[in-house]
């Protein structure tokens, strides 16, 4: 039986053999440790996931892709994230801006030529939508394009563009202005910026405690020409539009909480935490007053608080999973309700992030001081899971939109970032 319960119908078994195969023999795990010591992007990591088409696994037949389901995907970054959360984290990066692209792509053939691009040769994409670390203030920050003949021209300075080393594509989004600065409506400009870009600079200065090797750096674009075919323009006033597939089937925005990786990567690794613990607690054993005392030595997983911490963990990690996989294997199902999957999705992935908090904290205390030393695997996962929790989700907030949710009210099926 699928410890995941979900039916092998639904996710591709075989495919997620092949990235776990990668993931293994590649020793992403190993790789992990040196690239948090120099902050290194996982180049080999990154390479070898192409080399199976990790990148493109989701991009609609139509345009090249296998079209792999929101299940399998998730799986796939759990998968990754089990080897080493950094690669499934710049994996998610590039899958979450195709999913903006994704709709859109049956109606616009520029949108299309980069899905295109993607499965053809494996191009990713970085995200940078937010202030720069060192701007708390994001009101002061953002990109302003103005339309002039063939495309936009503008510039600004954004942040966060998680898979920057890797990427071709630098996306991002910035407000529409006429000739004197003005905003023009309320519409929203999506860019995907080829890296290389005259007046495009992407800063090496990610240097953050935790998912080191992200290359989550600031970007700073001056007085940048833009084509056409790099770009899109939203009215954020008018109804989010319907697109259909060559055969009529209604394709749904997966973008942000929808795509579920999210859920995966961090399901992964909790289960890594998980299993690595289960180890150390059999390989622990007695201590310097036990040695003195002359009393039996135990090791900790012997000691009736050890177990009870190591259940609490194991029953969040457990629940987490099923939970995520029933969900995602709902929203594989192109006939599951539209209204129902934002709302089923916040659930979901509320759970997961409350895995991870509580994860971390009872790894922690599992772990005393011969766990959060440098020169065991657990200090870099615990960062790299405190890393998550501060960047993915907030709970306070995903905790206020599913109560309006529940209360019939208006809410944000993305809270937090």
């Amino acid at each position: 039986m699928n410890e995941n319960n979900v039916s092998a119908d639904v996710i591709d078994h075989d495919y997620v053999k092949l990235v776990e195969k990668v993931v293994s023999e590649e020793d992403f795990f190993g790789r992990a440790a040196r690239n948090d010591r120099e902050s290194r992007y996982p180049f080999e990591n990154m390479a070898a996931l192409k080399s199976v088409g990790v990148p493109s696994m989701a991009i609609h037949p139509q345009f090249g892709g296998p079209g792999h389901n929101i299940a399998t995907r998730t799986k796939v970054a759990e998968a990754i994230a089990y080897g080493d959360p950094v690669s499934a984290a710049c994996t998610n990066m590039h899958w979450s801006a195709l999913d903006l692209i994704g709709p859109y792509a049956f109606g616009d053939p520029n949108m299309a030529a980069l899905l295109r691009d993607c499965a053809e040769n494996q191009s990713m994409f970085c995200g940078a939508a937010s202030a720069p670390p060192d701007e708390l203030d994001v009101t002061k920050v953002g990109a302003r394009f103005r339309r002039v003949d063939g495309g936009w021209l503008g510039g600004g300075r954004v942040g966060f563009a998680t898979n920057s080393d890797g990427a071709t594509y630098v996306g991002t989004i910035a407000s529409v202005v006429d000739d004197q600065g003005e905003l023009v409506g309320r519409k929203l400009l999506v860019m995907f910026v080829p890296v290389g870009t005259p007046g495009m600079i992407i800063h090496d200065d990610w240097n953050a405690m935790g998912l080191r090797g992200t290359a989550t750096n600031s970007v700073t674009i001056e007085n940048a020409f833009v084509p056409d075919k790099y770009a899109m323009v939203r009215d954020l006033d008018q109804p989010q539009a319907t697109f259909t597939d060559d055969e009529g089937e209604v394709q749904h925005m997966a973008f942000g909480l929808l795509n579920l990786s999210g859920g995966g990567m961090q399901v992964g690794h909790c289960r890594r935490i998980l299993d690595y613990m289960a180890g150390y607690l059999r390989k622990r054993k007695g201590g310097i007053a036990v040695a003195i005392k002359g009393q039996k030595a135990l090791t900790r997983a012997d000691v009736g608080w050890a177990q009870s911490t190591y259940g609490r963990m194991s029953f969040w990690v457990r629940t987490a999973s099923t939970v995520l996989y029933d969900t995602a294997a709902k929203l594989s199902d192109p006939l599951f309700p539209q209204n129902k999957r934002a709302w089923i999705s916040l659930l979901a992935l509320y759970h997961v992030r409350r895995m991870t908090e509580e994860v971390a904290r009872e790894s922690f205390r599992l772990a005393g001081a011969h766990g959060i030393v440098s020169v065991a695997p657990y200090e870099r996962l615990y960062r790299d899971l405190l890393a998550q929790t501060a960047i993915i989700f907030k709970a306070p907030e995903m905790e206020e939109h599913l109560g309006k949710a529940e209360l019939g009210m208006d809410f944000d099926p993305m809270p937090g970032g």
